[in-house]
């Protein structure tokens, strides 16, 4: 196709230098403007870096026409202030729906493409203006596994579930996706999870990752995997979602001496730290923060293997980035990487169990820890994988080859995806769809079944910790107490009558001792039938060790006693009764001490859960007002 196009591109995010998805509209706006005549729609606060960018330019190539537009400025105060991105990005979408109308009455486009943002949630201004339609690359629906969900994070976990959630009923058939996809002529996806999801609607989508890097302009320096520990490298976020865990775990199970160095910070890393000590990592693991892309660029080439095990990454920046210094990938067999990576250029682990995943990392670590004539073969494999379809220059043409067949496409069923109105509903039906919202009756009904699903979780588990406090703890605290009682007080008569000569009162404390004995050794054996840990078990055994010792010595005072042997007895008590009485008595009172604690323990866990169930009912009502404010608002 030689002719030059007419094209508006739709690019939220359009900022040259800023990466992600500003670096993302501004590469895509650059690739298709060698080809066609590119008008731009984008934000005003985007202006300054974008006109300076092109006076760089200089009349070096094709560059677009652009057209700034953001809402009044209190709603972009608001923005500000809250920090309502999403929010704004939908009254961003509304009104440049006019926009685009005006420009197409001035420009007559051939076609329209939306860039960013590049997540399937959310409209585009792009539809309903009679022309044909490119939607992506997009994704967003990759989810975690309910096996691999954060469940020792809770602030990740609830993260997570939400989006899970979100994800769900925003792909449900009877949601606006469909919709959206069948006033679309060209769906692009960047994963395959997307494009799984847009089949099980009903609708073709063609495969294109959404992110790229000009490969020529980066430093390639020579590269050759070391001879000594195999030195892994991750470079991201330290969250959850990057399966950071998973990758200390696979390391502590890999059996290897392998390294681990981590480039990045976020708010799993206190919680990274305690896991590598805990596995006994820290001379193998090391944190080295965040840094700036340049020099995370010359980093590279000091390491031998990418380990990338991210949960749901659309794109990953890092990892191209890795695979173009010849770095092969380790990563799980989702999302973004998973387009990436080849099978000759690193190694995907599928998904499963969280066993089965740290077992498979596990292994991928110790097979290139083996074979280090693979780590460099599957390298010079990545780099070609990158410079094949991750260069923005050849994303480019793939886009020409792209729009050229969505023209074909809208040639042979003319009208399908280019009617002018994007979808409608008439009469009663409109006034129903007015007074009543299936998404906000649907939010609401799986909000109030969280919160009835997390109160009955909370009450039960408050329920078992209370039991375990009455049935368990509150007797075994009863009985070790009255032993220590009985400790103290054998002790004493021990005592008296060592220095008791009338044989009335002799007898009455013998008597008194046989008592306590009995006692101490009816509550430390009833005490034993509520050991329920190895370290409470230890504890008890030591002390009934130290219990004989002192019944032993105690014994033979007695007979000294009846001998009437004063002096041997009273020496036969400094030299060994005294100290197997101070042993015994601080035995008793380290095993009181634990039963105490834990004790404490269990009614502090219980009123933590009674105050976290109170939080996020709360957040939950909170956010079912949001929701059903914005699903009002925008209906």
């Amino acid at each position: 196709m030689s002719k030059r196009l007419k094209v508006l591109i739709s690019a939220y995010a359009c900022e040259p230098g800023k990466g992600s998805e500003p670096e993302v509209g501004w590469q895509w706006a650059l690739q298709i403007a060698r080809f066609h005549d590119v008008v731009v729609l984008t934000r005003e606060n985007n202006r300054a870096n974008i006109e300076a960018e092109l006076q760089r330019l200089g009349g070096k190539q094709p560059v677009p026409q652009f057209v700034y537009h953001d809402r009044s400025h209190p709603v972009l105060d608001m923005k500000k202030k809250t920090r309502a991105v999403k929010w704004y990005y939908l009254l961003w979408q509304r009104s440049a729906h006019e926009i685009v109308t005006q420009l197409h009455a001035v420009h007559r486009f051939d076609l329209m493409h939306h860039v960013t943002f590049a997540g399937f949630r959310y409209p585009t201004a792009i539809w309903g203006h009679g022309v044909p339609t490119i939607w992506g690359p997009i994704g967003g629906i990759e989810s975690v596994r309910p096996a691999l969900l954060p469940w020792h994070h809770p602030p990740s976990l609830i993260v997570e579930l939400l989006r899970g959630l979100n994800n769900f009923v925003q792909a449900a058939p009877f949601q606006v996706l469909g919709k959206r996809a069948g006033v679309t002529t060209k769906i692009l996806a960047s994963t395959r999870d997307m494009q799984a999801t847009f089949q099980r609607l009903g609708y073709a989508s063609d495969l294109m990752p959404t992110i790229g890097l000009h490969v020529k302009e980066l430093p390639h320096p020579a590269h050759a995997p070391g001879a000594g520990a195999l030195r892994l490298l991750f470079v991201g976020n330290l969250i959850t979602l990057k399966g950071v865990d998973l990758a200390l775990d696979a390391l502590a199970a890999s059996g290897t001496n392998a390294t681990l160095t981590l480039y990045g910070s976020g708010n799993f890393q206190a919680s990274a730290e305690q896991r590598v000590r805990r596995l006994g990592l820290a001379d193998r693991v090391f944190f080295k923060g965040r840094l700036p892309r340049a020099e995370i660029l010359n980093v590279y080439r000091d390491y031998d293997v990418f380990l990338f095990p991210s949960l749901h990454d659309t794109g990953g920046y890092a990892l191209i980035e890795a695979m173009l210094n010849e770095l092969p990938a380790i990563c799980l067999d989702c999302g973004g990487p998973a387009v990436a990576v080849r099978a000759d250029c690193g190694i995907l682990i599928p998904l499963g169990s969280r066993a089965s995943v740290v077992a498979g990392l596990a292994a991928a670590i110790r097979r290139y820890d083996a074979d280090r004539e693979l780590v460099a073969a599957h390298g010079r494999a990545a780099r070609q994988v990158v410079e094949a379809d991750y260069d923005w220059a050849r994303k480019g043409d793939a886009m020409r080859g792209v729009y050229e067949a969505t023209l074909r496409e809208n040639e042979r069923e003319p009208g399908r995806t280019t009617q002018v109105r994007y979808s409608g509903m008439g009469g009663a039906v409109t006034a129903l769809h007015k007074l009543v919202s299936a998404r906000g009756i649907l939010v609401g009904a799986l909000g109030l079944l969280l919160v009835g699903a997390l109160g009955f979780g909370s009450m039960s588990y408050l329920k078992h910790e209370v039991r375990g406090i009455v049935a368990e703890k509150m007797p075994a605290l009863r009985h070790m107490s009255g032993a220590n009682a009985t400790i103290d007080q054998g002790f004493k008569g021990t005592l008296r009558l060592l220095l008791t000569t009338a044989p009335g009162e002799r007898k009455q404390i013998w008597a008194d001792i046989q008592a306590t004995s009995r006692s101490a050794e009816s509550n430390l054996t009833a005490f034993a039938a509520f050991i329920n840990s190895s370290a409470d078990s230890n504890h008890f055994t030591v002390m009934m060790r130290s219990r004989e010792e002192y019944l032993q010595s105690r014994a033979g005072v007695f007979s000294l006693i009846e001998s009437n042997r004063q002096d041997a007895a009273m020496a036969l008590c400094r030299t060994q009764l005294f100290p197997a009485y101070a042993l015994y008595s601080q035995e008793a009172d380290k095993l009181l001490d634990s039963q105490v604690t834990q004790a404490t323990r269990l009614g502090e866990q219980a009123v933590t859960i009674c105050t976290t169930t109170q939080v996020i009912v709360a957040a939950v009502a909170m956010l079912l007002f949001a929701i059903g404010f914005i699903i009002g608002f925008f209906k």
